[in-house]
């Protein structure tokens, strides 16, 4: 048995520091205030001193507000079905980034989500005599703070500074979204689209090429995202990635696609990727976050024309007799 804070935006009983800053949590106003929680079952550890304000692991809505202060962050959704290669794309950046290779002419410049990261990298590694590299696994459907986010941190020749998060969420999600855009199992979903900064959308070409159904189940559930999402992308910057593209689907198919890209989103660009390109995952992901770097300018505030007399503008003195 152990406490919990009553600050719902402290996360001191998963090891992570007090969200007001005590050094000792049993000094907080906002702990001292706990009551035992039966089912709660995590262990806080006794050594305080080397704790950070985060776990390492995906982070979650509450984390943003660690984040903004720091500068501009940009919020990636990764949209697609079940395993169309989101998850790998992510690593492949991540790994090129450990390489010390830029993105979007930025230099990686730390991270608050390393353990997620890591446990993640580890099924590609050659580390490991007993498993061989392999992909990564299926994106469980969790509940708990969810959707997580992968965040990496980035700076430019010129100095600036971008915190970069990317969502890694099960394709699930996302089909039934497409479907039933109300439906309660997509509340994740409707949160991303509603607060992304860009957009990557997967299309899975190995299952577009398969000769057997998947072809028209893997066609159709793409178009319906397509379709969804082109009623609230607006102007976001967005890219449809042909993943697995080592893959060549039909040419017919292919083609209904970019056309039906072109009519919901016609400002969408497209891009392919493939683990045996690692530059292809790169360039995949530059083509959204570098035109989504520098934030939109804001619109121009223009003082509606009431009256076209000369003297509806007139500011003077009223003077009276």
């Amino acid at each position: 048995m152990s406490e919990r804070c009553t600050n719902p935006n402290c996360f001191v009983h998963e090891g992570e520091s007090c969200d007001l800053g005590e050094m000792e949590h049993t000094q907080c106003a906002s702990w001292s205030a706990t009551t035992p929680e039966a089912e709660a079952d995590i262990v806080i550890s006794a050594a305080t001193s080397a704790r950070v304000p985060w776990s390492g692991s995906a982070l979650g809505l509450a984390d943003i507000a660690n984040l903004s202060p720091r500068g501009r962050t940009i919020l990636i959704g990764v949209l697609g079905a079940h395993d169309a290669g989101k998850t790998t794309l992510l690593i492949g950046n991540y790994l090129q980034l450990l390489l010390g290779q830029s993105l979007a002419n930025a230099r990686f410049a730390g991270s608050r989500t390393l353990g997620a990261w890591e446990s993640l990298a580890a099924w590609t590694r050659f580390d490991d005599a007993a498993r061989p590299p392999s992909f990564p696994p299926h994106t469980p459907r969790g509940t708990g703070r969810v959707p997580g986010l992968l965040h990496f941190a980035l700076r430019n020749a010129e100095g600036e500074f971008r915190d970069v998060l990317l969502t890694d969420a099960p394709g699930e999600w996302f089909t039934r979204w497409a479907v039933k855009e109300d439906a309660p199992e997509a509340e994740g979903a409707r949160w991303l689209v509603r607060n992304a900064d860009a957009f990557l959308i997967f299309a899975d070409c190995k299952r577009l090429a398969d000769s057997n159904k998947t072809r028209g189940t893997a066609r159709n559930e793409l178009r319906q995202l397509l379709e969804r999402l082109g009623n609230h992308v607006a102007n976001r910057p967005t890219a449809l990635v042909w993943a697995k593209n080592d893959v060549e689907p039909n040419a017919d198919i292919r083609a209904a696609i970019a056309q039906g890209l072109a009519k919901q989103i016609p400002h969408a660009l497209e891009v392919s990727s493939s683990t045996n390109q690692p530059d292809s995952l790169t360039n995949a992901l530059e083509a959204v976050l570098c035109p989504a770097w520098t934030a939109p300018q804001a619109c121009r505030i223009v003082e509606p024309i009431l009256h076209q007399q000369p003297f509806a503008a007139f500011r003077g003195h009223h003077v009276h007799a």
